[in-house]
């Protein structure tokens, strides 16, 4: 072997042994950090964003009545089918949905049904515990959806276990921004 190609391979294994430390030393220093486990559901929740698709909720008026005019656009425009809405005419002719129904199990959460709403009556609020123990369980009915919270103004952050649901909206967090929690993982 030349000299050449001994202090090429020299400097290509000094060079492996340096990437070698460094990643290791990477390693060494998350694995005796400090872990950033989030004690879920016992202590604390994560309220997601608002901007977040999770639970379909249907809205109302000012005075209490459905919003939903059942045009069937939001079932039209559903690209896994799983939205059914059967309308009726009340005696002044207005048009109310006398059966409406979504599969949560087949729903994507895609949010083309709260795009495609002339009347702004469906949406998709933050709520993204789903389990259930039947599949029959995940198809909501008109009265659940109207019964569901709605969107609270921020989110991002790490909020008490207890959620307040009785006015509507979800817990709303005390962080302002609440973009930029990844940065303060490691901080704590």
């Amino acid at each position: 072997m030349s000299r050449a190609q001994d202090r090429i391979g020299t400097w290509i294994g000094w060079a492996f042994f340096a990437d070698l430390a460094s990643a290791l030393a990477l390693t060494f220093g998350y694995m005796f950090s400090r872990s950033v486990t989030m004690q879920y559901p016992d202590k604390e929740k994560w309220l997601p964003y608002s901007r977040y698709r999770g639970h379909h909720f249907l809205t109302r008026d000012e005075e209490g009545e459905i919003k939903c005019v059942a045009c069937e656009l939001c079932a039209r425009i559903c690209p896994c089918d799983c939205i059914e809405v059967v309308p009726y005419e009340d005696e002044k002719g207005n048009r109310h949905p006398a059966k409406f129904e979504i599969d949560t199990a087949r729903c994507l959460f895609c949010g083309l049904c709260e795009d495609a709403c002339p009347a702004d009556a469906i949406a998709l609020g933050q709520q993204y515990e789903f389990s259930s123990f039947s599949s029959r369980e995940l198809v909501i009915g008109r009265d659940d959806l109207l019964r569901k919270p709605g969107k609270a103004a921020t989110g991002g952050g790490v909020v008490a276990t207890r959620l307040n649901t009785e006015q509507g909206v979800l817990v709303e967090t005390s962080e302002t921004q609440g973009y930029n929690w990844w940065r303060n993982i490691r901080q704590t």
